[in-house]
């Protein structure tokens, strides 16, 4: 049974913003860490486990099953993983409490600037992005944020039941959200708490919503299942269809739009259902992921491949581009969440179990940066959890009573917005949570 996915590419102005942060170095930050902490037992005279953190040389030649650090990779080095304590690594210091957390912060951001000896050292090997976030204007609309100014009546016949909540989108720059009912599409006013309208969506259930970057267009993938599939891009204001692609025979699953759509081609190299599909915030860069658990990465203008990331066991179901466009998390249902360092192609960050209820197995349903650079998500255990780029939990909500299928985050970066298996919608502001007004077509 073959799943069809279509891409709508658009090219998009580049705009980061520059920092020039004081990065941690051996001589001045680390090593009186490793004075306090472990020269007890990792010295020039010991040498435990081969190992002697005493000088910067002893660090980089490691001990006596291999290297410790990785420049720019804290979290496949043994050293930063130990410091951790995390599962499967030894733990440093041994027998004792794990360190503080702003020790070991210093140790994973002087392994993730590039291992640098003094101040005015220059970075060995990859230098992974700067934990420091600043939120970026990029394709913020030059006048008002589209909202639905008079949408038609929807006129199909309204579902006797609730759908579960199957897609869900909030657009980049308003107080707009759209959730996927059956063949039509939910849009709710944020900022008036009320319904906005709905949108028909005949062709049958939608899999996949994305607003464009600049949030005037939202398109709408889907069908019907073993029979037909399109990908519909509708104008936020009027509500009018703007395109219709694709004439599949099974479900669209993944698709996304930028803001001219002038260039649509089908990429083939995957071997499984493609399961996820973002543009990264410039345009330049498209990443997408399979049933089989992989994620390539392609040039937007060309097709052509820039390669592939390897680290889920399991289907990825979600990807996410931090606005910046220099990390890339995706979820799988392995039970993790991997944020990637597109620069080098390594993980900045992987969270092993992000979503593991016990004692049936995990799996990430769905990922999502925030405005300000955090990343929220959903899974099997019925949480929503808030993370920071380098896998520290931020937040978590307690457990809903029912599956957690999508989720959002608001415009603004202060509410996370979730879908459920019986077509409901939350908002959760870190706190507590509210159902909206409105459902995937619950009675």
């Amino acid at each position: 049974m073959r799943r069809a996915q279509w891409l709508v590419l658009i090219l998009l102005p580049v705009l980061l913003h520059a920092q020039a942060p004081q990065h941690p170095n051996y001589e001045d930050d680390v090593k009186p860490i490793f004075a306090r902490r472990c020269f007890a037992c990792h010295n020039a005279a010991e040498m435990r486990s081969g190992l002697n953190l005493e000088s910067f040389v002893g660090v980089l030649k490691g001990g006596s099953s291999g290297d410790v650090v990785i420049p720019g990779r804290a979290s496949s080095s043994v050293l930063y993983r130990a410091v951790m304590h995390e599962d499967g690594a030894p733990q440093m210091p041994y027998g004792q409490a794990k360190l503080p957390d702003p020790e070991i912060a210093v140790i994973r951001d002087w392994i993730q600037q590039g291992l640098l000896e003094t101040a005015t050292s220059q970075p060995r090997g990859p230098v992974a992005p700067s934990l420091e976030f600043t939120p970026s204007a990029r394709n913020r609309p030059a006048g008002e944020p589209a909202m639905p100014l008079s949408l038609a009546a929807v006129t199909l016949p309204a579902p006797a039941h609730a759908h579960p909540v199957t897609a869900l989108a909030a657009s980049p720059w308003a107080p707009l959200l759209a959730v996927a009912g059956h063949e039509r599409i939910y849009l709710y006013d944020l900022a008036k708490n009320a319904p906005a309208g709905e949108l028909a969506f005949p062709e049958g259930v939608p899999y996949v919503l994305r607003f464009s970057r600049d949030g005037s267009v939202l398109l709408a993938g889907g069908g019907r299942g073993a029979s037909s599939g399109k990908v519909v891009l509708f104008d936020v204001r009027s509500g009018n269809r703007v395109a219709v692609l694709g004439d599949e025979l099974d479900v669209v699953l993944a698709a996304d739009v930028s803001a001219d759509g002038k260039l649509v081609y089908q990429l083939t190299r995957h071997t499984d259902w493609i399961t996820a599909i973002e543009f990264s915030p410039d345009g330049s860069r498209l990443a997408t992921a399979d049933r089989a658990g992989g994620i390539f990465l392609w040039e937007s203008a060309s097709g052509g491949s820039v390669g592939n990331l390897e680290e889920h066991k399991d289907s990825v179901t979600s990807l996410s581009w931090r606005s910046d466009g220099l990390l890339l998390a995706s979820g799988s249902e392995d039970g993790s969440i991997v944020i990637w360092n597109v620069a080098d192609g390594f993980p900045l960050a992987s969270i092993a179990k992000a979503h593991t209820p016990k004692p049936a197995p995990g799996g990430v349903l769905s990922v999502a940066f925030t405005y300000d650079g955090r990343l929220v998500s959903v899974g099997r255990d019925s949480t929503i959890r808030i993370w920071g780029v380098d896998g520290k939990p931020k937040g978590a909500s307690s457990a809903y009573n029912s599956l957690l299928t999508k989720v959002a985050a608001s415009s603004d970066g202060k509410l996370v917005f979730v879908g459920d298996a019986l077509g409901r919608v939350y908002v959760w502001d870190g706190k507590a949570s509210r159902t909206l007004g409105v459902s995937a077509g619950s009675k």
